[in-house]
């Protein structure tokens, strides 16, 4: 009989196997019935884990290939890069003047750039405070533990244990238990 239970389980658990419009609602009633549900968990997840690691295999190979043959056509990519440049200096040399030179499968464009700013953080925050320069930027932010370790919950509100003052700016809400599958 057990033998049959578990059948009749199996078959209306595995969607694969009956589509949904067939599938019988099946109920869990016994132990017997969440086990075996919990069984066909276990499968179903190590099945899709399985899937998911064949995929990420193919990923890294696929990744790989890309990385091998757009390599292989960078360097020729900078290649032509390097002689064209060569050749708009050459342009450039001829004519100071020159902003943008036009071919029929692109231009070859000069346009003056504005400085980079390379900073020294430490070294210019140091000189900032020294010379008192108003230029530091203050990022405050709540120190959610030591808040949490000095205040009392009462109700859905925040109440700071010396003063009894409530706190604003944070409420409580409670949440219902949560259900977890271990398997």
């Amino acid at each position: 009989m057990f033998e049959a239970q578990s059948e009749n389980l199996l078959s209306g658990i595995v969607a694969e196997e009956v589509s949904e419009e067939n599938q019988e609602q099946f109920m869990i009633s016994d132990d017997s019935k969440a086990d075996l549900a919990l069984e066909k968990l276990r499968e179903l997840t190590a099945r899709k884990k399985e899937k998911e690691e064949l995929a990420e295999e193919r990923k890294l190979m696929i990744d790989r290939w890309l990385s091998d043959e757009t390599s292989k056509i960078d360097t020729k990519i900078e290649y032509f890069e390097d002689l064209l440049a060569g050749y708009a200096r050459m342009l450039k040399e001829r004519d100071p003047k020159l902003k943008t030179y036009s071919l029929p499968f692109g231009k070859l464009k000069f346009r003056k750039q504005k400085p980079k700013w390379k900073y020294e953080e430490g070294k210019l925050l140091r000189f900032l405070k020294l010379t008192g320069i108003d230029v530091i930027k203050v990022k405050e932010k709540v120190d959610r533990q030591a808040l949490k370790n000095m205040v009392k919950i009462v109700g859905n509100k925040v109440v700071h244990t010396e003063t009894g003052e409530v706190i604003d700016g944070v409420e409580i809400e409670e949440r219902g238990e949560k259900f977890s599958i271990d398997i």
